[in-house]
């Protein structure tokens, strides 16, 4: 009689062990144990792997080792470091390169935001929430100096070739936000194919702050524009990495909205970002129009008078500045700013040698694809987030009053509207007389986003690049549909698919919203992999064509239709008029 098999597998050496006549007790037990330690040394690898894998997903960056951590069937790796903590004397400088570290670093926690107030981009959501009948209740915001980090989406599994690769830049004013509100989970996006990476940038006084010493000690005599350094760092980090996640170097896509869509479009701008990036998605945030920009002798005088409102015994305004406390060099750049630091770039020179309309007008800006477009009722927002403002005490009614706005309007739309300009307000105004805020909020809508958006799509074509625009108009049926509309940042969750997110749950969407947010998807990503926002069972999005103006509608009843002539009123969209009105002066 013969012993049963052992083993299924393994050879035929290992099989004749196994069929060793009973009779042979002792040996049968003596080849029993040596076979098991040949068994156990040939498994130890494989076990250490299957710990290895149970513990998250491993990669080796320029830096170090990363451990990160799967979700669903995208591996996510959160807290990675892309540049030296800013701090101290690295304060208000170029970001620094990160210092390796030894072992594996654990990547499944998100690192703090970077500097700003406690309630972050909460009371900005608030009053939206109330306009719908609903609470909603701010999260505390744990921020800190030392905030250089990113976080990495990427599809589990061997791809045929390197997948595309998406950039986000978060909005908030360039004051609030952080690219690890959960809001901007990537592992929706990622599922389509493409990785996603979302960024962290210096903000407010310590990511925009020009100062003369700061200027005399660069080596670029330039300063201001750091939370832009921080951008291109992470790009170049990306450039050097990516390839470690599965991504492709050569075909990224940098992607914003608001604050972070005009840095995307000063990027465009930058001789710095050159093969950074190849195509740009700009959501509510052209580089011009909306968007503020200042000189760098505007901005060093603003610098000066912060330094001189700030304590220390150093004669150099600059060593005190960088020995204060955060918290307090925030205060006292808010009280120097009457409660709203200016957080706008700067032409310094170096990072923006030019205003981005000036460089748009001229084509000096790099040659990548665009998608650029904004939502039906984009001032909104701020309009009902500023009504549920406090107002200090004693406050005394500033001068000026609407005549102060309109001209401040008018100064703002005067480049691209030309000699039209008050022409295109008494419109507005005349309709305010019967449609109340509903017409003050397409003024603002048409002025500031809509032609600025046009002449962008313009410019970028006259150069040779494809573009395509886009209006979002769904407005969520609820309370607050009739106040607000399709309001600023409305857009999000339906391109990152985080409508079960706190920060949008309050809002009643249907199945209908759903639906549009996989077209949405498939249309963001579409044009990440190739140029081209167009594929099977998604309704034609042609490009922008001189003349015709096409663009995609994501229509109030969550449809997305082609439509022709986006430009508004009055606002001339020729490419030899913007030239001119442009650069007439610069």
């Amino acid at each position: 009689m013969k012993a049963t098999k052992i083993f299924e597998t393994g050879g035929p050496e290992i099989l004749k062990l196994a069929e060793l006549p009973i009779s042979q007790p002792g040996r049968v037990v003596c080849m029993v144990r040596i076979l098991s330690a040949i068994l156990l040394l040939l498994l130890l690898p494989h076990a250490a792997l299957a710990r290895a894998s149970q513990q998250g997903p491993v990669v080796h960056v320029s830096s170090g080792v990363l451990r990160g951590y799967v979700q669903g069937n995208i591996s996510v790796f959160k807290g990675i470091p892309f540049a030296a903590p800013p701090v101290g004397n690295l304060r208000w400088r170029a970001p620094q390169p990160v210092a390796a570290w030894k072992g594996v670093r654990d990547a499944t926690k998100s690192a703090n935001s970077c500097v700003q107030a406690a309630t972050g981009i909460g009371p900005f959501i608030q009053p939206l929430a109330a306009a719908y009948g609903a609470t909603y209740i701010p999260e505390q915001v744990t921020s800190s100096e030392d905030c250089l980090y990113l976080n990495v989406w990427a599809p589990q599994g061997a791809a045929q070739r390197p997948l595309p690769v998406m950039v986000w830049l978060h909005g908030g004013s360039n004051r609030n936000g952080s690219g690890s509100q959960s809001a901007y989970d990537g592992s929706s996006l990622a599922e389509h194919g493409v990785i996603v990476v979302t960024v962290n940038y210096r903000l407010g006084v310590l990511g925009f702050f020009s100062h003369p010493e700061l200027t005399a000690e660069s080596p670029h005599r330039s300063s201001g524009n750091y939370g832009l350094l921080d951008q291109l760092a992470a790009l170049e980090w990306v450039q050097k990495n990516i390839a470690q996640f599965g991504g492709a170097p050569q075909t990224v896509t940098l992607f914003g909205e608001s604050a972070g869509a005009i840095d995307a479009g000063m990027l465009v701008t930058s001789p710095l970002s050159a093969h950074l990036f190849q195509r740009v998605i700009l959501e509510s945030g052209p580089a011009f129009g909306l968007g503020a920009i200042h000189t760098l002798a505007e901005a060093e005088a603003a610098g000066a008078a912060l330094g001189r409102a700030a304590p220390g015994s150093s004669k150099s305004a600059l060593e005190n500045l960088r020995k204060l406390p955060a918290g307090e060099l925030m205060r006292i750049a808010s009280a120097q700013s009457n409660g709203s630091y200016d957080a706008s770039s700067i032409m310094d020179g170096w990072v923006l040698p030019r205003s981005p309309a000036v460089a748009f007008a001229t084509g000096s800006i790099q040659k990548v694809d665009m998608m650029v477009g904004l939502n039906g009722r984009e001032l909104s927002a701020f309009r009902v987030v500023a009504a549920a403002m406090p107002k200090p005490a004693g406050e005394q009614k500033k001068s000026g009053g609407a005549l102060d706005g309109i001209e401040k309007l008018a100064d703002a739309a005067r480049p691209l509207y030309g000699m039209w300009t008050y022409a295109a307000i008494g419109k507005y105004i005349g309709q305010a007389f019967i449609h109340r805020d509903l017409a003050i909020d397409q003024a603002g809508n048409d002025m500031l986003l809509a032609c600025p958006i046009g002449a962008m799509a313009v410019l970028t074509e006259a150069a040779g690049q494809k573009v395509y625009v886009y209006k979002f108009e769904r407005a969520v049926p609820g309370k607050g549909e009739a106040e607000l509309g399709a309001f600023h940042s409305i857009e999000l969750p339906y391109v990152f698919n985080t409508f079960q997110d706190r920060i949008w749950r309050w809002l009643p969407f249907t199945d209908a919203d759903y639906r549009l947010s996989r077209e949405i998807e498939s249309y963001w990503t579409n044009f990440a992999k190739t140029g081209n926002p167009n594929g099977a069972d998604l309704p034609g999005w042609p490009a922008w064509k001189d003349g015709a103006e096409d663009y995609m509608d994501f229509t109030r009843n969550a449809e997305a239709a082609a439509e022709q002539h986006f430009s508004p009123a009055f606002c001339s969209l020729s490419a030899g008029r913007l030239r001119k009105g442009l650069t007439d002066g610069k």
